[in-house]
């Protein structure tokens, strides 16, 4: 079974994702963007499809976004925002380093399984378009706030001296790892797993003191 964070996790991501009232263009352009990637993935996509799957004119889309570019490079920075917010939010209820970036490791996976679609297109996008992130701020401040979480785990010799983004690729890989597999196969691990999952990661990148 799932913890009480676990659950409280879940529960303020569905609200998250439900917020927008119901009948908003921008959220069914949304839902509608992730679902036809999700399918077809981002170089064939149609922005006409894209329409139909919305119940919207392709002129209505156009007034949104000029291009299938630009539709989709937003489509993306809501998604990492989403995921972002969920794991600071998560990291905010912690103390320490290392309660905060497990609950950060934790809302992670829990995105994956919360919305799959959502996180599989944001993996294929991040793989796909790369070269159209830099310089974009929204994206440079979400990689300085977790590198800063990193950073403080180090600072306070909770995690060994190692680059904070070597650290973050080590914590992080596994958790996306979870995450896309149950995107895909609609799989979720339980709750014991995941811990030792989490722990053998720890394990890897915590501080070893000279009387352990």
């Amino acid at each position: 079974m799932k913890s009480a964070n676990f659950a409280t996790n879940q529960l303020a991501l569905e609200k998250f994702l439900a917020r927008t009232k119901s009948g908003d263009k921008p959220k069914a352009i949304r839902a509608a963007t992730i679902k036809e990637v999700a399918e077809v993935g981002s170089t064939a996509v149609s922005v006409n499809k894209i329409a139909k799957r919305a119940e919207l004119s392709v002129g209505t889309l156009y007034r949104y976004h000029e291009t299938k570019d630009d539709l989709l490079f937003w489509v993306f920075k809501q998604v990492k925002s989403d995921i972002h917010d969920a794991m600071m939010t998560a990291a905010r209820e912690k103390d320490g380093a290392k309660g905060r970036l497990r609950a950060m490791w934790f809302a992670l996976v829990e995105y994956g399984f919360s919305a799959p679609k959502d996180f599989l297109f944001a993996e294929m996008m991040s793989a796909e378009i790369r070269d159209t992130f830099h310089g974009d701020l929204v994206l440079e401040q979400i990689g300085i706030e977790v590198l800063a979480e990193i950073q403080a785990g180090i600072d306070s010799q909770v995690l060994v001296q190692a680059p904070a983004k070597t650290l973050e690729i080590i914590l992080a890989s596994p958790a996306i790892t979870l995450a896309r597999w149950a995107s895909i196969g609609g799989g979720q691990m339980e709750k014991r797993e995941l811990d030792c999952v989490f722990d053998l990661v720890w394990r890897g990148i915590a501080r070893v003191e000279p009387n352990e």
